[in-house]
């Protein structure tokens, strides 16, 4: 009976870490999306006063098609 008792305060334990990490992981991608976000909107400000640089270019094309791959998924996994 003991034996049964170890496993499952091991399994618990295992669940919580793996929660944490899950909450970890929830956080970094929230915070790479919203510093995703402001660097978009200064890239979309600095377009307007001049011509953006190829590093910056890249950087602006990437993050809208960042943004629009994230919404699909988005989609995706409410709808299906």
């Amino acid at each position: 009976m003991g034996h049964y008792t170890k496993e499952s305060s091991r399994i618990k334990e295992v669940i919580h870490v793996i929660l944490f990490v899950e909450i970890l992981r929830v956080i970094a991608s929230v915070l790479l999306i919203l510093s995703a976000a402001f660097y978009l909107r200064h890239l979309e400000k600095t377009k307007k006063q001049r011509k953006l640089e190829s590093l910056e270019l890249f950087a602006y094309i990437t993050i809208q098609i960042a943004f629009v791959l994230y919404a699909i998924s988005l989609l995706i996994g409410i709808f299906f």
